[in-house]
């Protein structure tokens, strides 16, 4: 609705006569948004309550994104699956002088440098040239390729095939006042937004504490890089560290290993909580692996338990919550 859809003129027919025969038909398309349709309903059609008694919020989430889906249909029909977001957006807002619309980035609520980023996707992908304008090195041209132009074509034929549709069910009247309703609600955002009268209430303040990482003493750093490795940890020595600390990562979870020599080694321990300590003790136990892996028991605040000792001696307590 948003984006109007210009007609098809006489001459132009011929480029645009197979996207329109591989238009999706419009029984294709209420089975695709028929799930929507019924939503909430007692599954014969029939909504458990009159939609005219929604809120108007409730009704723009419900009818939110079927063009869409119409559109993503389309693409998909002629094998576009990788358009970035926003992308058919912009496409099918580069105007006739080869340059986006400037009012594109207030429309998708996002910053230029957002749009143009968009852009050097689609130039990468083959939907737009961009090429110096030979009148003024400032700007730049940006021209629809053949494949650009079928993604174009393919979003028109989705919004008419969403249109078609609409006309059948409401009257041409009932969509102008929707349209004005639409504007209307378009232009309180933006009176909003410059008044502050709509403005986010502040944030909350940033989190203090992000992650722990423990410390761990190692006597050689490549031997423990190794055997965390082997537990399935992805490591690294750290390159300003002199060969003397590394990092063991494994989803998400981060140990730090420091070398320590003579008696200043002190093992250090650590707790895990893991989805599945059973699981985890079958694979910290394969025959070959160093340290030890001791077995997993069930613990009296509903735990099920294990721990690993590594080469160094620093332990590793894992835990997963008992089932129910």
């Amino acid at each position: 609705m948003i984006m109007n859809s210009p007609g098809v003129r006489a001459p132009e027919f011929a480029r645009h006569r197979d996207i329109w025969t591989r238009c999706l038909t419009s029984k294709k398309l209420v089975d695709m948004v028929g799930g929507m349709a019924n939503a909430g309903g007692r599954g014969d059609g029939r909504a458990d309550l009159d939609r005219s008694q929604y809120g108007m919020p409730a009704l723009m989430r419900s009818a939110r994104g079927v063009y869409a889906q119409a559109i993503r249909a389309q693409l998909q029909l002629i094998g576009i699956d990788e358009l970035p977001a926003n992308g058919a957006f912009i496409l099918a807002g580069i105007d006739a002088s080869g340059g986006p619309r400037h009012d594109l980035p207030a429309e998708l609520g996002v910053t230029k440098q957002a749009v143009n980023q968009v852009i050097d996707i689609l130039v990468n992908r083959g939907y737009l040239t961009r090429n110096p304008d030979s009148g003024d090195r400032r700007r730049v041209v940006l021209e629809l390729t053949d494949r650009g132009q079928e993604a174009v074509d393919a979003v028109r034929c989705g919004i008419e095939a969403v249109d078609r549709l609409l006309a059948e069910r409401v009257s041409a009247e009932q969509v102008d006042a929707m349209r004005s309703a639409l504007i209307a609600l378009t232009e309180i955002k933006g009176t909003a937004v410059g008044t502050g009268a709509g403005r986010r209430p502040p944030a909350r303040q940033p989190r203090q504490l992000l992650r722990l990482c423990p410390i761990f003493p190692v006597r050689d750093l490549g031997a423990a890089l190794a055997h965390y490795a082997s537990l399935g940890f992805e490591t690294v020595a750290h390159h300003d560290g002199g060969g003397q600390y590394g990092f063991a990562t494994r989803d998400g979870v981060q140990l730090h290993l420091a070398t320590v020599g003579g008696t200043d080694a002190h093992p250090a321990d650590a707790y895990l909580f893991v989805r599945d300590a059973d699981a985890l003790h079958e694979e910290w136990s394969r025959p070959g692996l160093a340290g030890h892996t001791y077995p997993v028991y069930p613990t009296a605040y509903k735990l099920r338990e294990g721990s690993h000792v590594d080469p160094d001696g620093n332990v590793i307590r894992f835990g997963s919550p008992m089932p129910e």
